[in-house]
């Protein structure tokens, strides 16, 4: 009996996960992590974090925090995993619809973070 090419693939996939966390791992016992502060950075009001957690930062530098931490990262993960729900029960063309509602709102509030960041400092 012939093997299933997903099982193989599946193989392979593990093999290639574990050699590249093994990678990762490497290279993360070789360097040094920079936390701190340096001479020659500008002074900030606000500690900012320079891995995934800027966006979130900035939400809740400029929103209330209420709003910032919960309201819109729930509406934008929740809208995000409905997608395919709504896309069954409303049609493709209204799933599409909010799909490019929800792009809209993220790029417009992204434009505003930038301006506002930029504009009024």
């Amino acid at each position: 009996m012939a093997r299933l090419p997903l099982k193989h693939l599946t193989e392979k996939e593990g093999i290639a996960a574990l050699f590249f966390l093994a990678f990762c791992l490497g290279l993360a016992l070789m360097f040094q992590p920079s936390v701190g502060t340096s001479n020659q950075a500008p002074s900030v009001s606000h500690a900012v974090a320079p891995w995934i957690f800027g966006p979130f930062q900035i939400l809740l530098l400029y929103l209330p925090p209420r709003v910032g931490a919960l309201l819109i990262p729930i509406l934008i993960i929740a809208g995000i995993s409905g997608l395919p729900w709504l896309v069954d029960v409303l049609g493709v063309k209204w799933g599409q619809r909010i799909f490019m509602t929800l792009f809209v709102f993220v790029c417009a509030l992204l434009l505003w973070f930038v301006v506002k960041e930029l504009w009024w400092t």
